[in-house]
């Protein structure tokens, strides 16, 4: 058996290499290339998902922030960028973020491996990691350096964790979707799953989260929960009305939240932010009207 030193390791040498396909030139390229359009359906999605951010950026216009797992060319500092937001990108891996900025993309990068950041204590305003968290062997304590780098707060966009839920429609349903699928035959766990990359996907919870604050007493943690859904090839469709898989996407998307009012869903991605300061009323009130619930978290009374 690989030793979890030795696995976290090898962890960082295949995410490390997994854009080598996708520079210019590469197997992969083709698909890469899409990242810079703004007119398709994948673009669409990935849009739909940063703009959670914006009661942040709305309030702190002149905060500078870092992305972490932003391999992609820096798509997430990108999005900061057009924002008016000062964005370092940053990724275990380089290649593309060196293309990214040649070609104005973003303004600058840093190869960084997320267990072991190099910057300072409180160097950021805000630190941003948006569906990367999941590929780390060690992602608690990339969370903690994120946290420590971070002067204001920490965004996580990741995959919300099906297994934790209080609510028993939700736990009857989970459970008939996994009886239903291991009777069919279909391979793979509901409840575990791995990528191609290498990788344990590692899903969140509100509760997982909250524990990481308490822990290093946080008081404020913030949640949303959004639906998403792809199809492959929606990168190369372009998100017009008239386009069949962008209404397939949307109608998918509007389904799964309509399952979630109705308390027959628990899945979807979790926007989780760590507040290492209280936030403002002001922005609290600003979070609340963009469908955050707030989460004021209780005192060590210990200390």
């Amino acid at each position: 058996m690989t030793e979890p030193q030795s696995f976290s390791v090898i962890s960082y040498q295949k995410h490390e290499n997994h854009f080598n396909d996708h520079i210019s030139g590469g197997a992969k390229s083709n698909i890469a290339k899409t990242w810079f359009n703004k007119d398709t359906v994948d673009a669409w999605r990935h849009d739909r998902i940063r703009r959670v951010l914006m009661p942040l950026l709305n309030y702190f216009p002149e905060s500078n922030w870092l992305t972490v797992g932003d391999g992609r060319y820096g798509t997430d500092a990108h999005f900061l960028k057009e924002n008016g937001i000062n964005a370092l990108a940053t990724d275990i891996s380089d290649v593309l973020l060196k293309e990214g900025k040649e070609l104005g993309f973003i303004d600058d990068f840093a190869k960084e491996n997320a267990e072991k950041l190099s910057f300072g204590n409180d160097q950021f305003d805000f630190v941003y990691c948006k569906e990367a968290y999941h590929h780390f062997p060690r992602p608690i304590i990339a969370l903690h350096e994120m946290i420590r780098v971070a002067k204001i707060g920490v965004v996580l966009t990741e995959p919300k964790d099906p297994e934790i839920s209080s609510n028993f429609i939700k736990i009857f349903f989970r459970n008939l979707n996994s009886f239903v699928k291991e009777f069919l035959g279909k391979k793979g766990s509901t409840s575990h799953n791995f990528e191609v990359v290498g990788n344990y996907v590692y899903t969140i919870s509100e509760r997982e989260i909250e524990k990481v604050a308490l822990g290093i007493n946080l008081q404020y943690v913030a949640f949303k929960v959004m639906y998403d859904h792809y199809i492959p090839g929606v990168e190369f469709e372009q998100s017009i009305s008239s386009n069949k898989v962008f209404q397939k996407v949307k109608s998918r998307i509007a389904l799964l939240e309509i399952l979630d009012r109705l308390g027959l869903n628990n899945r979807g991605l979790l926007t989780a932010v760590i507040f290492k300061e209280p936030p403002s009323e002001k922005l609290q009130t600003s979070l609340n009207s963009a469908g955050f619930k707030l989460v004021k978290l209780p005192k060590n009374p210990y200390l």
